[in-house]
Protein backbone atom coordinates (compact mmCIF):
# COMPACT_ATOMS: atom_id res chain seq x y z
CA UNK A 1 0.00 0.00 0.00
CA UNK A 2 2.53 2.79 0.59
CA UNK A 3 4.34 2.07 -2.63
CA UNK A 4 1.23 2.48 -4.23
CA UNK A 5 0.73 5.79 -2.30
CA UNK A 6 4.64 6.64 -3.39
CA UNK A 7 3.80 6.06 -6.76
CA UNK A 8 0.20 8.07 -6.85
CA UNK A 9 1.80 10.92 -4.81
CA UNK A 10 5.21 11.15 -8.01
CA UNK A 11 2.55 10.95 -10.81
CA UNK A 12 0.69 13.70 -9.03
CA UNK A 13 3.66 15.63 -8.87
CA UNK A 14 4.44 15.29 -12.05
CA UNK A 15 1.55 15.92 -13.83
CA UNK A 16 0.93 19.12 -11.89
CA UNK A 17 4.06 20.90 -13.89
CA UNK A 18 1.86 19.73 -17.16
CA UNK A 19 -2.01 21.35 -15.77
CA UNK A 20 -2.02 24.39 -16.90
CA UNK A 21 -0.09 23.99 -20.26
CA UNK A 22 -1.98 24.80 -23.47
CA UNK A 23 -0.83 21.61 -25.15
CA UNK A 24 -1.98 19.96 -22.11
CA UNK A 25 -6.01 21.03 -23.47
CA UNK A 26 -5.32 20.47 -27.01
CA UNK A 27 -4.49 16.83 -25.94
CA UNK A 28 -7.51 16.88 -23.00
CA UNK A 29 -9.75 17.27 -26.08
CA UNK A 30 -8.00 14.82 -28.22
CA UNK A 31 -8.53 12.45 -25.10
CA UNK A 32 -11.84 13.12 -24.48
CA UNK A 33 -12.82 12.60 -28.69
CA UNK A 34 -10.84 8.74 -28.44
CA UNK A 35 -12.49 8.05 -25.01
CA UNK A 36 -9.55 7.33 -23.36
CA UNK A 37 -10.67 8.57 -19.58
CA UNK A 38 -7.54 9.90 -18.54
CA UNK A 39 -6.22 13.91 -17.45
CA UNK A 40 -4.22 15.54 -20.05
CA UNK A 41 -1.52 15.67 -17.75
CA UNK A 42 -1.79 12.53 -16.95
CA UNK A 43 -1.32 10.96 -20.42
CA UNK A 44 1.90 13.24 -20.64
CA UNK A 45 3.35 11.88 -17.60
CA UNK A 46 2.90 8.03 -18.55
CA UNK A 47 3.90 8.87 -21.89
CA UNK A 48 7.39 10.14 -20.29
CA UNK A 49 7.30 7.10 -18.01
CA UNK A 50 7.63 5.06 -21.00
CA UNK A 51 9.90 6.98 -22.73
CA UNK A 52 12.30 6.86 -20.03
CA UNK A 53 11.77 3.24 -18.51
CA UNK A 54 11.32 1.45 -21.44
CA UNK A 55 14.59 1.90 -23.47
CA UNK A 56 16.70 2.16 -19.64
CA UNK A 57 15.09 -1.55 -19.26
CA UNK A 58 16.07 -2.77 -22.68
CA UNK A 59 19.30 -1.79 -22.77
CA UNK A 60 20.23 -2.84 -18.90
CA UNK A 61 18.63 -6.12 -20.02
CA UNK A 62 19.64 -6.80 -23.55
CA UNK A 63 22.86 -4.75 -23.59
CA UNK A 64 22.18 -3.66 -27.04
CA UNK A 65 22.49 0.46 -27.60
CA UNK A 66 20.54 0.48 -31.12
CA UNK A 67 18.30 -2.07 -29.40
CA UNK A 68 17.73 0.57 -26.43
CA UNK A 69 17.31 2.99 -29.40
CA UNK A 70 14.34 1.60 -31.19
CA UNK A 71 12.76 0.94 -28.09
CA UNK A 72 13.10 4.68 -27.24
CA UNK A 73 11.50 5.66 -30.88
CA UNK A 74 8.70 3.20 -30.20
CA UNK A 75 8.03 4.66 -26.79
CA UNK A 76 7.90 8.23 -28.40
CA UNK A 77 5.60 7.30 -31.06
CA UNK A 78 3.24 4.43 -29.54
CA UNK A 79 1.62 6.50 -27.15
CA UNK A 80 0.12 9.11 -29.81
CA UNK A 81 -0.69 6.55 -32.02
CA UNK A 82 -2.41 4.83 -29.68
CA UNK A 83 -4.91 8.14 -29.73
CA UNK A 84 -5.35 8.33 -33.11
CA UNK A 85 -6.02 4.92 -33.88
CA UNK A 86 -9.23 4.77 -30.62
CA UNK A 87 -10.26 8.34 -32.12
CA UNK A 88 -10.87 6.15 -35.08
CA UNK A 89 -12.52 2.99 -33.95
CA UNK A 90 -14.79 5.12 -31.41
CA UNK A 91 -15.99 7.39 -34.34
CA UNK A 92 -16.44 4.62 -36.77
CA UNK A 93 -18.77 2.91 -34.22
CA UNK A 94 -20.32 6.29 -33.05
CA UNK A 95 -20.80 6.59 -36.98
CA UNK A 96 -22.16 3.26 -37.03
CA UNK A 97 -24.88 3.94 -34.48
CA UNK A 98 -26.28 6.72 -35.67
CA UNK A 99 -28.66 6.03 -38.14
CA UNK A 100 -30.46 3.70 -35.60
CA UNK A 101 -30.15 6.22 -32.98
CA UNK A 102 -31.53 8.65 -35.70
CA UNK A 103 -34.37 6.06 -36.11
CA UNK A 104 -35.18 5.66 -32.72
CA UNK A 105 -35.31 9.19 -31.87
CA UNK A 106 -38.02 9.93 -34.76
CA UNK A 107 -39.95 7.01 -33.55
CA UNK A 108 -40.28 8.57 -29.81
CA UNK A 109 -40.72 11.90 -31.67
CA UNK A 110 -43.97 10.48 -33.67
CA UNK A 111 -44.74 9.06 -30.20
CA UNK A 112 -45.75 12.60 -28.90
CA UNK A 113 -42.17 12.37 -26.73
CA UNK A 114 -40.07 16.07 -26.35
CA UNK A 115 -37.02 16.26 -27.87
CA UNK A 116 -34.89 15.33 -24.69
CA UNK A 117 -37.33 12.18 -23.96
CA UNK A 118 -36.21 11.34 -27.63
CA UNK A 119 -32.42 11.31 -26.51
CA UNK A 120 -32.91 10.09 -23.10
CA UNK A 121 -34.28 6.86 -25.26
CA UNK A 122 -31.12 6.92 -26.76
CA UNK A 123 -29.19 6.43 -24.19
CA UNK A 124 -31.49 3.52 -22.49
CA UNK A 125 -31.29 1.49 -25.59
CA UNK A 126 -28.04 2.28 -27.13
CA UNK A 127 -24.78 0.75 -26.39
CA UNK A 128 -21.89 3.63 -25.72
CA UNK A 129 -20.29 5.41 -27.63
CA UNK A 130 -23.83 7.11 -28.47
CA UNK A 131 -25.16 6.33 -25.20
CA UNK A 132 -22.70 7.71 -23.50
CA UNK A 133 -21.95 11.39 -25.32
CA UNK A 134 -25.71 11.36 -25.41
CA UNK A 135 -26.08 11.20 -21.62
CA UNK A 136 -23.82 14.02 -21.93
CA UNK A 137 -24.95 15.90 -23.90
CA UNK A 138 -28.50 15.77 -21.32
CA UNK A 139 -26.66 16.40 -18.55
CA UNK A 140 -25.43 19.89 -19.93
CA UNK A 141 -29.01 20.43 -20.76
CA UNK A 142 -29.92 19.77 -17.01
CA UNK A 143 -27.42 22.36 -16.31
CA UNK A 144 -28.40 25.21 -17.94
CA UNK A 145 -27.08 24.92 -21.53
CA UNK A 146 -29.50 25.49 -24.19
CA UNK A 147 -30.17 22.64 -26.57
CA UNK A 148 -27.97 24.49 -28.98
CA UNK A 149 -25.19 25.20 -27.06
CA UNK A 150 -24.80 21.50 -25.73
CA UNK A 151 -25.28 19.94 -29.20
CA UNK A 152 -22.71 22.18 -30.28
CA UNK A 153 -20.23 20.56 -27.49
CA UNK A 154 -21.23 17.17 -28.34
CA UNK A 155 -20.23 17.77 -32.09
CA UNK A 156 -16.97 19.07 -30.74
CA UNK A 157 -16.46 16.40 -28.90
CA UNK A 158 -17.34 13.92 -31.56
CA UNK A 159 -15.61 15.58 -34.34
CA UNK A 160 -17.88 13.75 -36.81
CA UNK A 161 -19.13 14.97 -40.02
CA UNK A 162 -22.59 12.79 -40.11
CA UNK A 163 -22.82 14.26 -36.29
CA UNK A 164 -22.57 17.86 -37.59
CA UNK A 165 -25.15 17.05 -40.38
CA UNK A 166 -27.86 15.79 -37.53
CA UNK A 167 -27.14 18.68 -35.09
CA UNK A 168 -27.48 21.83 -38.32
CA UNK A 169 -30.25 19.64 -39.32
CA UNK A 170 -32.10 20.32 -35.84
CA UNK A 171 -30.78 23.52 -35.19
CA UNK A 172 -32.59 24.55 -38.70
CA UNK A 173 -35.61 23.23 -37.52
CA UNK A 174 -35.70 24.85 -33.85
CA UNK A 175 -34.87 28.22 -35.84
CA UNK A 176 -37.54 27.67 -38.93
CA UNK A 177 -40.20 24.95 -37.43
CA UNK A 178 -40.94 21.89 -39.50
CA UNK A 179 -41.40 17.86 -38.83
CA UNK A 180 -37.92 17.05 -36.57
CA UNK A 181 -38.92 13.17 -37.16
CA UNK A 182 -39.13 13.44 -40.59
CA UNK A 183 -35.71 15.64 -41.20
CA UNK A 184 -34.09 12.97 -39.22
CA UNK A 185 -35.52 10.13 -41.25
CA UNK A 186 -34.30 11.74 -44.22
CA UNK A 187 -30.65 12.63 -42.87
CA UNK A 188 -30.47 8.60 -41.75
CA UNK A 189 -31.67 7.71 -45.35
CA UNK A 190 -28.89 9.83 -46.38
CA UNK A 191 -26.61 8.65 -43.88
CA UNK A 192 -26.86 4.75 -45.17
CA UNK A 193 -26.61 5.88 -48.46
CA UNK A 194 -23.32 7.37 -47.63
CA UNK A 195 -21.94 4.23 -45.30
CA UNK A 196 -22.59 1.89 -48.46
CA UNK A 197 -20.53 4.14 -50.40
CA UNK A 198 -17.48 4.16 -48.01
CA UNK A 199 -17.65 0.57 -47.59
CA UNK A 200 -17.17 0.09 -50.98
CA UNK A 201 -14.34 2.80 -51.39
CA UNK A 202 -12.96 1.08 -48.46
CA UNK A 203 -13.02 -2.25 -50.42
CA UNK A 204 -11.27 -1.01 -53.31
CA UNK A 205 -8.50 0.71 -51.60
CA UNK A 206 -7.60 -1.53 -49.17
CA UNK A 207 -4.98 -3.64 -51.31
CA UNK A 208 -3.65 0.06 -52.24
CA UNK A 209 -3.44 1.04 -48.15
CA UNK A 210 -1.52 -2.27 -47.54
CA UNK A 211 0.83 -1.87 -50.56
CA UNK A 212 1.79 1.72 -49.51
CA UNK A 213 2.10 0.02 -45.56
CA UNK A 214 4.46 -2.84 -46.45
CA UNK A 215 6.15 -0.48 -49.02
CA UNK A 216 6.80 2.17 -46.34
CA UNK A 217 7.68 0.15 -43.41
CA UNK A 218 10.01 -2.49 -45.05
CA UNK A 219 13.23 -0.65 -45.78
CA UNK A 220 12.36 1.00 -41.53
CA UNK A 221 12.34 -2.26 -40.48
CA UNK A 222 15.28 -4.24 -42.37
CA UNK A 223 17.49 -1.23 -41.30
CA UNK A 224 16.38 -1.35 -37.57
CA UNK A 225 16.69 -5.30 -37.78
CA UNK A 226 20.36 -5.15 -39.34
CA UNK A 227 21.12 -2.92 -36.59
CA UNK A 228 20.09 -4.64 -33.73
CA UNK A 229 21.40 -8.13 -35.31
CA UNK A 230 24.58 -7.19 -37.15
CA UNK A 231 25.07 -3.76 -37.10
CA UNK A 232 28.61 -3.43 -38.53
CA UNK A 233 27.36 -4.49 -41.30
CA UNK A 234 25.25 -0.82 -42.04
CA UNK A 235 28.01 1.39 -40.10
CA UNK A 236 29.30 2.09 -43.44
CA UNK A 237 26.14 4.10 -44.64
CA UNK A 238 26.64 6.26 -41.46
CA UNK A 239 30.10 6.34 -41.84
CA UNK A 240 30.90 7.17 -45.77
CA UNK A 241 29.41 10.33 -47.10
CA UNK A 242 28.23 7.67 -50.12
CA UNK A 243 26.48 5.65 -47.83
CA UNK A 244 24.43 8.77 -46.50
CA UNK A 245 23.87 10.09 -49.79
CA UNK A 246 21.68 6.51 -50.18
CA UNK A 247 20.19 7.04 -47.07
CA UNK A 248 19.11 10.35 -48.03
CA UNK A 249 17.82 9.36 -51.41
CA UNK A 250 15.73 6.43 -50.08
CA UNK A 251 14.39 8.87 -47.55
CA UNK A 252 13.15 11.14 -50.28
CA UNK A 253 12.13 8.54 -52.62
CA UNK A 254 9.90 6.83 -48.88
CA UNK A 255 8.10 10.18 -48.45
CA UNK A 256 7.26 11.08 -52.25
CA UNK A 257 6.01 7.09 -52.27
CA UNK A 258 3.77 7.52 -49.46
CA UNK A 259 2.48 10.87 -50.35
CA UNK A 260 1.52 9.75 -53.95
CA UNK A 261 -0.45 6.75 -52.50
CA UNK A 262 -2.16 8.82 -49.86
CA UNK A 263 -3.52 10.79 -52.68
CA UNK A 264 -4.61 8.19 -54.92
CA UNK A 265 -6.50 6.39 -52.53
CA UNK A 266 -7.87 9.47 -50.00
CA UNK A 267 -11.36 9.69 -52.03
CA UNK A 268 -13.01 12.67 -50.07
CA UNK A 269 -16.75 12.15 -49.91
Amino acid sequence: ASLKDMFSSMMKSVSSLFAARSFTANLQSRLVTAGIPLKGEEYITVSLGLIIITPLLTYFIGKNFWLAVIVFILAVILPWTYIGIKKGKRLQTFEMQLADCLVIMANALRGGFGFQQAMETVVREMPPPISIEFDWCLREMNLGFNQEEALLHLGERVNSEEMDMVISGIIIQKQVGGNLAQILDNIGDTMRDRARIKKQVRTLTAQGKMSGLVIGLLPVVLLAAMLVINPEHVYFLFQDPRGLAMLAAALVMEIAGAFAISRIIDIEF
